[in-house]
């Protein structure tokens, strides 16, 4: 047990070191991304990624650039597979 202790000990610490000096903190996304106003809680997260304010909050008002019809697509042929029925031998 005394093994373990110390393997993960020195495991939380090396990759401490290395993400300290390279990575950098993640910015809070309490924005909308078209008007630049602070929406807080009440933001709305849309499928293109981003943060949006009430007005901003439709796809067509603020040129969302995600693929809707594409998504919707491989939504439905992932929930009805085809269903072929088994060929009836002729007599």
């Amino acid at each position: 047990m005394v093994c373990k202790e110390t393997k993960s000990a020195s495991e939380g610490s090396a990759p401490a070191a290395d993400d300290g000096g390279e990575e950098k903190p993640k910015a809070k996304k309490n924005r909308c991304f078209t008007c630049r106003k602070k929406v807080g809680l009440t933001g709305f997260n849309c499928r293109c990624g981003n943060v949006f304010c009430g007005p901003h909050r439709y796809s067509d008002v603020h040129g969302c650039t995600f693929d809707y019809r594409a998504d919707a697509a491989a939504k439905i042929k992932k929930e009805n597979p085809v269903v072929v029925g088994e060929k009836v031998q002729k007599i």
